[in-house]
């Protein structure tokens, strides 16, 4: 029988697990407190969580997990060894791309695999997603592209009318 410890510790993970369902599973051996303190502020930035994970805990958690429990996530040889769970909603691609970041000045942080819509990512599918732009800048793009039309629009409409001011002013410098 799972002592209370164990229980809560997996109570707290499902949780998360529910409110923010994405997430990546680094190593982190041979970061100091203080490489872990800057990557947690980094990630809270992108409005992400590290936590430091007991595995099996961990995958206790992911069975019970409403969001997860209908998948069969194998995590293969990724999943040994000490790990942090660094979790976030759909800004996941943002978060990819601070632990990519990251782990260039700090080798020893080790992004192991990930879980994104549904799909268990290995470590190259979380490094490709590190390189889609973030949501506010899909949003930007999408803004642009709608307003590109009535931007030319207006610049056309503009147009015509200065050359029809330029046409009014010479017929009247003709005149005068």
């Amino acid at each position: 029988m799972a002592n209370a410890s164990k229980i809560e510790a997996v109570a707290e993970l499902k949780a998360k697990l529910e409110a923010k369902p994405n997430f990546i599973l680094a190593s982190y051996s041979g970061l100091t407190v203080e490489d872990i303190t800057n990557l947690r502020a980094k990630l809270r930035k992108e409005g992400s969580s590290l936590k430091v994970i007991k595995n099996n805990l961990f995958l206790r958690a992911l069975k019970e997990s409403n969001e997860h429990k209908d998948k069969s996530i194998d995590f293969g040889d990724a999943y040994k060894g000490p790990l942090a769970a660094i979790f976030s909603d759909e800004g996941l691609p943002a978060v990819a791309k601070v632990c990519k970041d990251f782990a260039k000045d700090k080798k020893e942080l080790d992004v192991k695999s990930g879980f994104f819509d549904g799909q268990v990512l290995d470590k190259k599918g979380v490094e490709s997603i590190a390189g889609l732009p973030s949501k506010q800048e899909l949003l930007a793009q999408v803004a642009r592209g709608i307003n590109a039309p009535s931007t030319q629009i207006a610049s056309g409409i503009n147009q015509v009318i200065a050359s029809l001011a330029r046409g009014i002013k010479a017929i009247g410098e003709k005149n005068g």
